[in-house]
């Protein structure tokens, strides 16, 4: 499966100019955050609608017009304008990683609705270590854009350790309660999908300074 839309580091950097020469009123950005918030819900509906499938994550890129074909995007079904400012907000990884975090909170609440809940600390520890994971990837990428790539990839690694984490646990209450393998074996999608997103984005910052110190 090809990552290329989110190993692409031209979508993290140069856009802090542009932002700095908007000038828009608080109820403006307040519609952009709307439009963000839309892009988050159509990426949640996408990768429900196709997560069983392979390529799941290209066919998303793909439809919320990430992948250019031609220097131009193709089927895009994104709210956002394309003459809106770019800002970390509409990052396609900012975007997945919310995405797919929703999907994690409320694959919980759903398991926790149909079945017995399992042990109580266990669900606390579950939630909390989701909440340390989507707060380190938001640091990296803000590191990131601020251009502090060995920081990102401190943060990355921590992430990475919170989901890996989060896998170990799915699996511990798998092998408890094979009854609701479904609700969990798309939680583990989730976190494939979102490893493999950061560790390509990882690559990716790895380049960049190496190409920093080649110059």
């Amino acid at each position: 499966m090809t990552m290329e839309p989110f190993a692409n580091y031209s979508y993290f950097d140069d856009f802090d100019d542009e932002v700095d020469s908007v000038e828009w009123s608080e109820a403006e950005w307040r519609r952009y955050l709307s439009k963000i918030d839309g892009d988050v819900s159509l990426f949640l509906r996408l990768f429900i609608e196709t997560r069983n499938i392979i390529n799941h994550m290209e066919i998303i890129a793909s439809q919320m017009g990430w992948i250019k074909q031609s220097g131009n995007f193709v089927n895009s079904l994104s709210q956002i304008d394309e003459n809106d400012p770019y800002t970390i907000h509409r990052q396609p990884v900012a975007i997945v990683t919310r995405a797919l975090y929703c999907f994690l909170i409320k694959n919980w609440e759903l398991f926790m609705s149909e079945h017995k809940s399992p042990d109580p600390q266990l669900c606390w520890v579950y939630g909390r270590i989701l909440n340390i994971g989507e707060r380190d990837a938001t640091f990296a990428l803000a590191c990131m854009d601020a251009g502090d790539d060995n920081l990102a990839l401190c943060h990355f690694k921590s992430a990475l350790k919170s989901i890996n984490y989060t896998m170990d646990i799915i699996q511990k209450v798998r092998s408890i309660r094979m009854k609701c393998s479904v609700l969990l074996e798309d939680a583990m999608i989730a976190c494939f999908d979102l490893r493999e997103v950061w560790l390509k984005v990882m690559d990716s910052c790895r380049d960049e300074l190496n190409d920093d110190d080649d110059e």
